[in-house]
């Protein structure tokens, strides 16, 4: 698993995550409570924040980047 910082900004987790050892998260981005967070995900706080909430899953491959609004 990949945590990393990206302009200063670090990833938060709530309890109970589970992060794949394949997965990446980068940024601004915030897991809550009980999120898990399969293999090959890349989940990028880059350009704007990621919020996923309690009890999410997050599954295989998955994409997950906000561009400018």
């Amino acid at each position: 698993m990949a945590i990393r910082t990206f302009n200063g900004k670090q990833p938060t987790m709530g309890s109970s995550v589970y992060i794949d050892d394949s997965a990446v998260v980068i940024g601004d981005v915030v897991l809550g409570d009980h999120v898990s967070v399969w293999p090959c995900t890349v989940i990028r706080g880059d350009v704007e924040a990621i919020r996923i909430g309690n009890g999410t899953n997050v599954q295989d491959g998955s994409v997950l980047h906000v561009s400018h609004a």
